[in-house]
């Protein structure tokens, strides 16, 4: 008898606790949701970094992504893009363009040609063809991580659209590969009016374990090229 009755009382116990469990916690986040507080913002903190070993990458900032009806934070954002630009040019920062393939069949796929004006590419800047995470492309290696690599980049400027689309993605990807990742919060552009995306890719970037040691969170205006 006295086998059966630990297990018994502990089975009581259980039951007893989970009775007396608050609410909110056997809730689910969706259950939740008209009651969650947003944490603290994250710091945004200064930068200076080496323009031979720093990459900006220029995330899908074309007219089928980046446009007033369904991303006008984007089209807020090229200005101040633009100005990141033209001092990492300046500075002889190695300048990365992305772009998507067609989002479904017939389709016509963007063409770099379509970048908006205002952040176009000079030059032979390279440019590399993905989805969200653009190290891959339908499991296969895009030749981003390599092309950093032969030239010797270590630091990664994280800028475009969509914030919660190749920001998160590229952002965490780079930060796994061993790069650290720089992401102005104001180069980044999520859907519609509200910000939400963009605050939860902050949130998430700033806290996520093994990526957030890897990332910075800063602004354009706060970012600087040194000699």
């Amino acid at each position: 008898m006295k086998r059966i009755a630990r297990p018994l009382h502990f089975a009581a116990l259980f039951i007893g606790l989970a009775t007396n469990m608050p609410s909110s916690i056997a809730q689910t986040v969706v259950d939740d949701w008209a009651n969650i507080k947003a944490p603290a913002a994250p710091a945004l903190k200064p930068v200076t970094l080496d323009p031979k070993t720093t990459a900006l990458l220029v995330m899908d900032l074309i007219k089928q992504a980046c446009n007033e009806q369904n991303r006008p934070r984007c089209i807020a954002s090229l200005p101040r893009i633009a100005k990141l630009l033209s001092d990492a040019r300046e500075k002889g920062v190695t300048v990365v363009y992305t772009i998507f393939p067609s989002p479904a069949p017939n389709v016509p796929a963007p063409v770099i040609g379509d970048t908006l004006p205002a952040v176009a590419p000079k030059g032979n800047e390279p440019v590399i063809v993905s989805f969200v995470d653009k190290f891959i492309l339908r499991d296969k290696d895009t030749g981003l991580e390599k092309m950093l690599k032969d030239k010797g980049i270590t630091t990664v400027i994280t800028v475009g659209t969509a914030t919660h689309g190749a920001v998160l993605y590229t952002s965490t990807a780079a930060s796994l590969r061993g790069f650290n990742v720089v992401v102005p919060v104001d180069g980044m552009s999520g859907n519609g009016q509200i910000a939400f995306d963009e605050q939860a890719v902050a949130y998430i970037l700033a806290t996520a374990p093994i990526v957030s040691p890897k990332v910075t969170l800063t602004r354009t205006d706060m970012i600087k090229f040194g000699q």
